[in-house]
């Protein structure tokens, strides 16, 4: 913060700097020997302006920045008049104080100098604060792409490591074994499965894929799980085709179908029943993924894991114009909801 500060100081007074010889080049017009009189009083009205501006504009901008635009400015344009009339009283009184200006000069050209002052001040100032703006927002568009990346990442290794864990792996390897003897055709479906499944993992190298490829993963996952589970797992996709082309961040609603898995069918002797549903809502996209396992306890979203990584993930892509809606306690079957926008 504080070398932030010091960085943010040596610009405006190189800046003050810069102005005062150009300033004092223009009101000079050519004669050299009056030069140094306006380059030192146009450096003392840059340096007496330009750094409480700065350090105003820091303090202000953190406050700020939930009210209206309007309100902003308003406050941003009643803070620089107020910091111009008080530099402007500041530098003439030094003016006064050593000799290079009388009291009655000094009120008598006030008017003119607050004039000059403004005209100097408040365009430079509002530039400035709308070219902080600007990078402040790209800044900001930068830190979410990133954290988009690394979510989308970290939602791939994931996948993939929930693919490669020894049990997965030896479970559909063991299933589609045992139905060699029986239905060949079969267990060569389930190898081909398995392998889309580690495919798509390892080649997802996009953050957003079309709603029939997240769907199509999902079916590959629960028939590798259907062998193992047989009918104790019992699921449904009711999809319509209009909104199969719709992008979805990857792995979106093969995360929440995982947890049914482990959650709903695994640990009952019953199994369950995993339905995936779809619909277009306004701007959205609706994605529900439901159960009729034990439901939520109330702790739903812990840290790191699945929710609360693809939580994370939506709001990195899409901001708040996303929504993940779980809730924190249900007794009968787990429901999610995921809503994203339709771009």
């Amino acid at each position: 913060m504080a070398q932030s500060i010091r960085r943010s100081l040596g610009w405006t007074i190189a800046l003050a700097v810069a102005m005062s010889i150009a300033l004092g080049l223009i009101l000079a017009a050519g004669k050299l020997e009056v030069f140094p009189y306006y380059a030192l009083v146009s450096l003392m009205y840059g340096v007496a302006m330009g750094v409480p501006v700065m350090l105003m504009y820091r303090w202000l901008r953190p406050r700020l920045h939930r009210q209206s635009e309007l309100i902003q400015w308003l406050v941003y344009m009643a803070v620089l008049i107020a910091i111009v009339v008080i530099a402007t009283l500041f530098v003439q009184g030094i003016l006064t104080m050593v000799g290079l200006m009388t009291s009655a000069t000094m009120w008598s050209s006030m008017l003119a100098s607050l004039q000059i002052s403004a005209a100097m001040a408040i365009p430079g100032t509002l530039g400035a604060i709308t070219y902080a703006r600007l990078h402040k927002q790209l800044g900001d568009r930068e830190a979410d792409r990133q954290r988009a990346v690394a979510a989308e990442t970290e939602a791939r290794l994931a996948s993939l490591e929930s693919r490669t864990q020894p049990h997965f792996l030896f479970n559909a390897l063991n299933s589609a074994i045992a139905l060699i003897p029986e239905d060949p055709k079969r267990a060569e479906k389930i190898l081909e499965r398995l392998s889309a499944l580690l495919r798509f993992s390892l080649d997802a190298h996009v953050s957003l894929v079309p709603l029939g490829d997240e769907l199509a993963v999902v079916t590959d996952y629960l028939e590798i799980e259907r062998v193992r589970f047989g009918e104790r797992l019992v699921y449904e996709l009711v999809v319509p085709d209009d909104v199969r082309t719709i992008e979805i961040p990857a792995f979106a609603v093969q995360t929440l179908v995982e947890n049914s898995i482990k959650y709903a069918v695994s640990p009952r002797k019953q199994g369950g029943k995993i339905t995936v549903r779809a619909h277009r809502a306004e701007q959205c996209l609706v994605i529900d993924v439901l159960d009729d396992g034990p439901g939520f306890n109330g702790h739903v979203w812990k840290a790191g894991h699945g929710l609360d990584s693809l939580r994370s993930r939506l709001d990195a892509l899409y901001g708040a114009a996303a929504k993940l809606v779980a809730p924190a306690a249900s007794s009968a079957g787990a429901a999610v909801s995921i809503q994203v926008p339709l771009r």
